[in-house]
């Protein structure tokens, strides 16, 4: 009995919408996940319309790469925070919005499962950005405090030299800031005043600096000793954070 030989792909007759099984050479649909003649899954193609959506959304961690089943995504997220991964997938961002369809299809492959992974290493890094988030944004916020307080020392300290000239002329502590031609108020700093009878001066900062609004800090005169003495206003005073060591408690 004569048997009918198999037809070999190049003589098999494959229509626009069909392909031949990565496996077994049978004739199946273009868009079929598994071939029903063996079984064999194959190449799922990957969809251009998510390919853009990761790419533009999630590139700069690179879940689009994991998409495509390309480890290197890890560089994007591990370079995450210079920036230089999202200059890159905006480019493959526009590359990709020219490339048709069909030619993502035929040359790209979707990984779904790839693009889990990639989904659960975010959750780590994100952890820790929060973290570092956490840490750094009060630490931040206090260093901008103190600088601003600066500008209440700087005032204050201008007036050490000037009072003691006055102190020396007349015998007595300088009734006003005006009186020493001293500025009586900054950016920062909503008034500088003196106080005869505590023999100090004191600077308030505006209160339009949310945690040092409306705060204090004081420059002393030891009358034994001559010298100066920086600390926090006996009401509302400045918390030590946001004071130079030598004005702390």
């Amino acid at each position: 009995m004569t048997q009918t030989p198999t037809a070999s792909p190049e003589t098999t007759s494959i229509e626009a919408d069909e392909k031949l099984c990565t496996t077994c050479n049978a004739v199946i649909h273009k868009k079929a996940e598994m071939c029903p003649k063996c079984g064999v899954r194959q190449r799922k193609p990957a969809n251009k319309a998510v390919l853009l959506l990761f790419t533009f959304f999630f590139g700069l961690i690179g879940i689009h790469r994991f998409y495509l089943g390309q480890w290197r995504g890890i560089l994007y997220m591990l370079f995450f925070w210079t920036m230089i991964p999202a200059l890159i997938a905006l480019i493959e961002f526009i590359v990709f919005i020219f490339i048709s369809s069909e030619k993502i299809e035929d040359n790209y492959t979707a990984h779904g499962s790839m693009a889990a992974i990639a989904a659960v290493l975010i959750i780590p890094i994100i952890s820790i950005i929060g973290i570092l988030a956490a840490v750094a944004i009060p630490a931040y916020m206090d260093y901008i405090h103190r600088a601003k307080v600066q500008e209440a020392i700087h005032l204050l300290a201008g007036l050490k030299t000037p009072a003691m000239e006055y102190i020396s002329e007349n015998r007595a502590f300088p009734p006003t800031v005006e009186s020493l031609g001293g500025q009586t108020s900054g950016k920062y700093t909503a008034n500088v005043v003196s106080n005869p009878d505590g023999l100090y001066f004191q600077a308030t900062m505006s209160r339009e600096h949310s945690q040092i609004g409306g705060k204090t800090v004081r420059l002393t005169l030891d009358p034994n000793t001559g010298n100066w003495i920086c600390s926090p206003g006996s009401q509302n005073g400045l918390d030590n954070i946001h004071l130079p060591p030598n004005c702390r408690k």
